[in-house]
């Protein structure tokens, strides 16, 4: 197969394009040919030895990538959900492999789900990471209800484009914080109020939140706790020791003090039932992938330099098959 691999740790030149073997899948897994990916934020973090669960990345020579999506080319003996054919989308973690920038890829079926109508594999490919980490941040770590409200940190990133939409869709209220430049592009996700982080201090609202979900990791739960509501939450996409500490202990202040501000820390992980729920609101209308650009397979290193601008509205995909 043909494949995006490394056999050492450092910039985007260390990426390589070439041929590597064909994965088999085991008994639980799904053989897919792959059409599309996408660059995150942890793919150039892996790639250059800096990832904070750097110890769950396989050995060298590495494949990056997590989400993957294409049709069903092969199905382990125990796999009945899925058929030869079948259009799917999902992703991979580190400790599963990782592995999909590539043309093949072999992945658990508990990590998978059928690809909504309509979705093209673009915009498959720059779905599944993103979109769980929103849906497990905002449904499962704050447990957004309608009516609640919501400030999303770094609204038009890839992670931030999704939580805008999908909190709307859950009926939450939604302040989006971005640059100036992209409050419009934040509106038309759904957000109600747009903050221009370069001309309002984000932490100096007279609004206070049900969730503060800062989805780049510029902001901590203690100062935060300023415009949370009592028993609100601020959650992060940064496991960095020093917030899972705060994540712990703000947990348990919260039971000697209910009510008070909780932190929590969204560790995405395929998920094939968030997946599906994801591919509901996609059928539905509610949710759609935002694609800032596409790059063939063979230019990945270029799709890292950009991505590492941290400039990007939405996905960065990288295109596999026709």
């Amino acid at each position: 197969m043909k494949a995006i691999y490394q056999t050492a740790y450092g910039k985007s030149d260390v990426l390589c394009f070439g041929d590597r073997p064909e994965p088999r899948p085991g008994p639980k897994e799904v053989l897919i040919q792959n059409y599309a990916t996408s660059v995150n934020p942890r793919d150039w973090l892996i790639r250059s030895g800096r990832y904070q669960l750097q110890f769950l990345v396989p050995a060298f020579p590495l494949v990056l990538g997590s989400d993957l999506a294409g049709r069903v080319i092969a199905v382990g003996a125990g796999v009945s959900e899925f058929q030869v054919g079948d259009r799917v989308f999902g992703m991979k973690n580190p400790c599963d492999g990782l592995a999909t920038y590539a043309d093949v890829v072999s992945v658990s079926a508990k990590h998978i789900t059928h690809t909504p109508e309509g979705l093209d594999w673009i915009q498959a490919g720059a779905t599944p990471l993103c979109a769980l980490t929103a849906w497990q941040a905002l449904v499962k770590g704050a447990g957004i209800k309608p009516g609640m409200s919501v400030m999303v940190i770094g609204a038009s990133g890839g992670v931030g484009s999704f939580a805008v939409q999908i909190a709307r869709a859950l009926g939450a209220r939604v302040t989006a914080v971005c640059s100036g430049a992209n409050a419009e592009l934040a509106r038309r996700l759904g957000a109600t109020r747009v903050i221009d982080y370069q001309r309002e201090d984000v932490l100096k609202q007279p609004e206070r939140f049900d969730c503060v979900f800062d989805t780049i990791g510029r902001h901590r739960f203690t100062p935060s706790c300023a415009i949370l509501n009592q028993g609100g939450r601020f959650v992060s996409t940064i496991p960095s020791p020093q917030n899972l500490k705060v994540m712990a202990i703000s947990k348990m202040r919260a039971l000697l003090q209910p009510g008070h501000p909780r932190a929590h820390v969204v560790m995405v992980r395929p998920d094939a039932k968030d997946l599906a729920e994801i591919a509901g609101l996609i059928a539905a209308g509610q949710l759609t992938p935002l694609i800032d650009r596409v790059y063939p397979l063979h230019e990945a290193a270029q799709a890292h330099d950009y991505s590492r601008t941290l400039r990007a509205r939405g996905k960065i995909v990288l295109s596999i098959q026709p």
